[in-house]
């Protein structure tokens, strides 16, 4: 079980855009910025889909990912497991969250990020060491 650190939740909730890594079912990448992100709780994440189309497909191919960013608070990259809500309570939940953060947006899915790993993203001797 991989726990965020406060450091880990003050970096991510410090920064506007992260970048979410997939890759498809042939292990053909993909990146894409996003900004509508949150953490769940302490080994989960919310993605909110307004626009996806090959991330996606990766997703439901594969559903490991990964997202990575770079702000004042330092960086990180948290590799994980997704799920895809396009119903329910938590797909409910982030409609809500997405009218009261940007209503001209309609989320397609609710993508929940389970956490299995953590990186650091710094240069120097400890860049890229596995920390959870």
């Amino acid at each position: 079980m991989v726990r965020l650190t406060g450091e880990i939740k003050d970096s991510l909730t410090g920064t506007r855009i992260v970048f979410l890594a997939t890759s498809s079912k042939d292990s053909t990448p993909n990146a894409v910025p996003i900004g509508a992100f949150k953490i769940l709780d302490d080994e989960t994440l919310l993605i909110s889909d307004q626009f996806f189309n090959k991330t996606l497909r990766n997703m439901k191919e594969n559903p490991k990912a990964v997202i990575s960013w770079w702000g004042e608070k330092g960086g990180f990259q948290i590799k994980g497991t997704v799920t895809i809500h396009t119903h329910g309570k938590i797909f409910d939940d982030d409609v809500a969250w997405m009218k009261e953060l940007k209503p001209t947006l309609t989320p397609k899915s609710a993508v929940v990020m389970k956490i299995t790993e953590v990186y650091q993203v710094k240069p120097g001797a400890d860049a890229g060491k596995k920390i959870l």
